[in-house]
């Protein structure tokens, strides 16, 4: 069985990671995008506990959008009419 990226596969033995999509398979590794995270593995170790399957995996969780920081010139500005 060849991996070609853009396949969609699941790992028989590590059922937790769910689906995966193949993102690069050379010099004897396979990198696969699953929800939680790429994985990185080695051909010929991981070959006989893949398999194809026709679902995409489940879009990655967005991190949430930090909060902006108020501009350090604001209180620069506040330090200057204190003072006045």
């Amino acid at each position: 069985m060849n991996i070609l990226p853009g396949s969609y596969v699941t790992h028989a033995k590590l059922p937790e990671l769910g689906n995966g999509e193949v993102l690069s398979a050379q010099d004897g590794n396979v990198c696969i995008r699953f929800a939680s995270g790429n994985r990185s593995f080695k051909v010929d170790l991981v070959m006989r506990h893949l398999q194809v399957t026709s679902e995409a995996p489940a879009p990655a969780p967005q991190k949430s959008a930090k909060r902006a920081r108020k501009a350090p010139a604001v209180k620069a500005a506040a330090k200057a009419a204190s003072k006045a």
